[in-house]
């Protein structure tokens, strides 16, 4: 199935994500901070309960991907995080509770993304800015809409979609905005301007994410956006260029990217070797992206991730013109054994 036949079948609708940024930059909170909910009480444990809760099935996603944690997240959410937000809180314990509830339902949309329900991820990323927005926090809303949003945008080919995004999130704090956050938001914008094809607006969009990154503290910078360094930043330049079509810069980012991610990123590291690997077919080399190939197989295998899956998918379709040479035959029978496990798309 063709990349855009298979997004179609997603249900992704910008118009939805357009419309919930719009009521975000205007900010029409609709929930008290403090609430009077009945003898139940949320306190500050309660929410770093949450918090803590929401990090380990994140931490636990990037290993073993998402398709068999994200039942537990999202029961989690639906059984304990719903029913707190009916219960009695302070002003300062409401803030807080509905801050991480914010980030717990962004993640649980990011889960979505990975198992390829891109409809209900954008479903819990509208909820998630909404979230934000009650909670007051500009500057996580501002979050949402870039990373999250921007990225699910990116992955059904609204590239202009992530582009207005990112501006949008930038423009929306109403404060200064911290220098990893506004690097967080440029990286979006280049790859939205990669995907189209602008090579100049890309550039200039990867030179200010750059600046920023280099005048920012992650250990510093809010919690939710410590995630973002310098392997992070690499594998945005990786995507850029191989998007742009040159397969040197690409290959260069993402070695530098698999230097610096840790070894629990699971995923990421096979994202980024699978673009190695693309790098090197567009070099017509094609042995060298067969041992890229096997590895991000290596790696996927451990995983459940249709994303990744569907990552391999792609790298099959690329290899079939080379399927004589004899390390491109092996990638090939490997790949085909672990796609037959489960169904997925090339993407």
């Amino acid at each position: 199935m063709e990349r855009r036949e298979f997004l179609i079948g997603s249900a992704f609708a910008a118009g939805a994500v357009s419309a919930a940024s719009r009521d975000w930059l205007i900010g029409n909170s609709r929930k008290e901070l403090g609430y009077e909910g009945g003898t139940a009480f949320v306190s500050m444990s309660d929410v770093e309960q949450v918090r803590a809760l929401g990090e380990e099935f994140e931490r636990m996603s990037h290993t073993f991907g998402s398709q068999k944690i994200r039942r537990y997240m999202v029961d989690y959410l639906r059984h304990e995080v719903g029913p707190l937000l009916k219960r009695t809180r302070t002003e300062k314990v409401g803030r807080e509770l509905l801050h991480v509830a914010a980030e717990f339902t962004a993640a649980a949309g990011y889960m979505a993304v990975d198992c390829n329900d891109l409809n209900l991820a954008e479903r819990y990323y509208i909820q998630a800015l909404r979230l934000a927005d009650a909670a007051d926090s500009r500057r996580y809303g501002a979050q949402v809409m870039a990373t999250h949003m921007g990225h699910l945008a990116l992955y059904a080919e609204h590239p202009r979609e992530a582009v207005q995004l990112a501006e949008a999130a930038r423009s929306g704090t109403r404060q200064k905005t911290e220098p990893l956050a506004a690097a967080v938001t440029w990286v979006v914008e280049a790859r939205g301007y990669a995907r189209m094809g602008d090579t100049l607006a890309c550039q200039r969009a990867l030179s200010q994410a750059e600046r920023y990154f280099c005048r920012s503290n992650p250990s510093e910078a809010p919690r939710y956006l410590r995630y973002f360094q310098q392997a992070y930043l690499s594998d945005a330049f990786a995507h850029c260029f191989r998007d742009l079509n040159q397969p040197h810069k690409a290959s260069e980012f993402a070695r530098l990217a698999l230097r610096d991610l840790p070894s629990t990123h699971t995923r990421r590291r096979a994202i980024n070797t699978g673009i190695l690997a693309h790098a090197c077919l567009a070099n017509n080399e094609p042995e060298e992206a067969a041992a890229h190939g096997l590895e991000v197989v290596r790696l996927a295998s451990s995983l459940r991730s249709p994303r990744a899956r569907n990552r391999i998918a792609t790298l099959h379709a690329g290899f079939l013109p080379h399927q004589k040479a004899p390390g491109v035959a092996v990638f090939l029978k490997r790949a085909d054994a672990l796609l037959q496990q489960g169904s997925v798309q090339a993407v």
